[in-house]
């Protein structure tokens, strides 16, 4: 007996990807970069759901200067498929030796002096880094002030070779001054000191998606794309996003379909009553997949045109839709959980939290079809 595909769930619930609406978001990217500027593209967290080696070798074939990732793992994962752009590790080295980053020329993002250390001690080999500057985001990255200590401590780590300097905005989607300002400002002084001390440092980068359609790059000469790749817009105000295109489609069918009376509860703890005699559909699709429980009772999705309604709570593997306004849904119709005519950003305000989220949880068990050009 033949072994069923693998990419094959036997279950209606996938996500489409659309390369070719990835090509057009990151060529829109470079144009609002400016020829100058090389594009860094975001493709952590297997590039935000939609599969990162796919992604990957778009970006790469586009043209991308580099690509991100957040952990060793997810960099040996992309060289194991033949990617050969640079790839950073914005999380740093982790516990991954030196020699094993040179050799497969991952350059960690280093962000404090036992960092250094630990490379310089594990490597035997020249390996490139990075150096991330806090600005304002008060996460990872070296404060401005403690600057000349580290650059003292890699003074003192020569087969380390400092290639590029990085820091994080904060608030560039919803700030169109003032906190944002005030980090480029921050890292223009970080930037003049470490020309300074290295004139030989190749890379300084900045804006994220959010500064890219918002118009400040700065004196950059690298870019980090990240949710604009995948067709999000990082804040209604940044209207350059209303050019991008949804690169996945999360669609499922519907399974089963009954008719109820007024008074019957929904789903785990009846949360949901039905006030009228109803029709409740159901989808083969739950929390297990990505399609998160705080969607429950407060979600909608795209039904023959029509948005209807989710019931009762989310459950780990089904869903529950009120589709009695909506007489002529069958068993079997296609339903679109978030994509091209109802958006990510959609689902995500019903919800409560971000696109990012929404994009990252699909699961495992969701196949990714690919399609578009070179699916």
């Amino acid at each position: 007996m033949k072994s069923p595909d693998a990419a094959n769930s036997f279950r209606p619930t996938r996500a489409r990807i659309d390369l070719s609406a990835l090509r057009h978001n990151f060529r829109l990217a470079k144009t609002l970069a400016g020829p100058q500027v090389g594009l860094l593209a975001v493709v952590k967290a297997n590039a935000y759901g939609h599969g990162a080696i796919h992604v990957a070798r778009i970006c790469e074939k586009e043209g991308a200067a580099a690509l991100g990732v957040a952990t060793p793992q997810e960099g040996l994962e992309l060289r194991a498929a033949g990617l050969r752009a640079p790839i950073l590790l914005f999380g740093g080295p982790f516990t991954a030796p030196g020699e094993l980053l040179a050799e497969q020329g991952l350059t960690p993002v280093l962000y404090n002096e036992e960092q250094i250390r630990e490379l310089q001690a594990s490597t035997t080999s020249r390996l490139e880094v990075q150096l991330k500057i806090d600005t304002g985001m008060t996460r990872l990255g070296v404060l401005p002030k403690m600057l000349p200590r580290i650059l003292q401590t890699l003074e003192q780590a020569p087969r380390l070779l400092l290639t590029g300097v990085l820091t994080h905005l904060a608030q560039a989607d919803t700030d169109s001054g003032g906190p944002t300002a005030e980090q480029y400002r921050r890292f223009a002084e970080a930037e003049a000191l470490l020309k300074k001390w290295r004139p030989g440092i190749k890379v300084f980068q900045i804006a994220n998606s959010a500064a890219l359609l918002d118009g400040k790059i700065g004196a950059c000469n690298w870019a980090r794309p990240g949710i604009l790749l995948y067709g999000a817009n990082p804040h209604p105000r940044l209207q350059a996003g209303a050019a991008l295109k949804p690169v996945m489609n999360f669609e499922t069918k519907i399974v089963s379909l009954k008719s109820v009376p007024a008074g019957t509860a929904v789903s785990y703890g009846g949360t949901w009553v039905a006030s009228r005699p109803s029709r409740i559909a159901v989808l083969p699709v739950g929390y297990a997949d990505g399609y998160i429980r705080h969607l429950s009772g407060v979600g909608q999705v795209r039904l023959r045109g029509k948005l209807a309604p989710v019931v009762g709570r989310v459950c780990m593997d089904l869903t529950m839709l009120d589709v009695t306004d909506i007489p002529e849904a069958a068993l079997g119709d296609p339903v679109l959980l978030w994509g091209e005519t109802l958006s990510v950003e959609t689902v995500a305000a019903q919800a409560g939290t971000i696109s990012y989220e929404l994009l990252c949880a699909v699961s495992s068990r969701v196949p990714r079809h690919y399609e578009g050009e070179e699916a």
